[in-house]
């Protein structure tokens, strides 16, 4: 009767390492999502700190002008190429997110059937061991036994 838990268990304990890589990719898109954001917020305070020191300054040539506003140009498209990124990441963690949450229920699934498969064995063996018990003769049995003989 023990053989079926033993399969199971080695079942289980492939689901619970697949698990874990699974949770330990999904960990991994969590903080590269964390980074791409942390540099699309660099880039936003960055643009906003040029674009604020553009206001405060009056004074300044036409050439002068003209990189400027190239330069804020190439950074308005650096910040929308950073939010695609992030957009990325954030769907990229969803799946992973996504596998995982799949992966964890089905390990769960599976330790619910070695825990079921475990107490049919437990049950059988003391079944088995009462069995064993009753099939034993009674101490009165053998007492009586014993009296009759003298």
């Amino acid at each position: 009767m023990r053989k079926r838990s033993k399969k199971i268990s080695k079942i289980v304990s492939l689901a619970a390492s697949e698990e874990r890589r699974y949770g330990a990719a999904t960990g991994k898109s969590r903080r590269n999502l964390e980074e791409q954001m942390a540099r699309l917020g660099e880039l936003n305070a960055y643009r906003h700190g040029y674009s604020e020191l553009s206001q405060s300054i009056s004074n300044v040539n036409s050439a002068h002008w003209k990189d400027y506003q190239n330069f804020m140009q190439r950074l308005d498209h650096a910040v929308k190429s950073q939010q695609q990124i992030v957009r990325d990441s954030e769907q990229n963690l969803e799946m992973h997110r996504r596998r995982w949450l799949a992966k964890r229920q089905r390990l769960e699934s599976l330790q619910r059937v070695l825990e079921s498969y475990r107490d049919q064995e437990t049950l059988y063996a003391e079944r088995q061991q009462q069995r064993a018990l009753d099939d034993l003769p009674s101490p009165e049995s053998l007492y009586a036994d014993d009296v009759g003989q003298d």
